[in-house]
């Protein structure tokens, strides 16, 4: 078992209403009131964080039981997601691998490793030939 987060959130609460207590009560002796208001500031950003954990403890549960809680959160998504998402046409090898130019040579689909110059000249993978992409059509 561990320590409730309800608990934990005593610790940065309970820091917060001691130092301003002591800012304000005199247990820091005599402070500058520019230190007062700032210190005051911190403080209530401790109680803040303190509050902010005690009441989102119980939102979340426990830690443990994440991976059951993320297996119904799929099973939630897979039954609510439309049929036509379910199942997508996979291409083909060809496809994939295909560009969109082919050789004017012999017919080669240019792959994606196929190395283009900028004036737009590359070599068929197939057939050793160059050709230009912008002149073949």
């Amino acid at each position: 078992m561990g320590i409730s987060p309800r608990l934990i959130a005593i610790f940065p609460a309970g820091i917060g209403v001691t130092v301003l207590f002591a800012l304000w009560g005199g247990n820091f002796g005599f402070a500058p009131f520019i230190f007062k208001v700032f210190g005051s500031f911190v403080a209530c950003f401790f109680i803040m964080g303190g509050v902010a954990i005690y009441k989102t403890a119980g939102k979340f549960g426990d830690p443990r039981n994440m991976a059951q809680t993320l297996q119904e959160m799929q099973k939630e998504l897979a039954a609510n997601r439309p049929a036509s998402d379910s199942v997508s046409p996979q291409p083909d090898d060809a496809a994939k691998s295909k560009v969109g130019y082919d050789c004017p040579n012999c017919g080669a689909a240019l792959g994606k490793e196929a190395d283009v110059s900028p004036s737009g000249d590359v070599k068929c993978g197939y057939c050793e030939r160059w050709f230009n992409i912008h002149s073949a059509s």
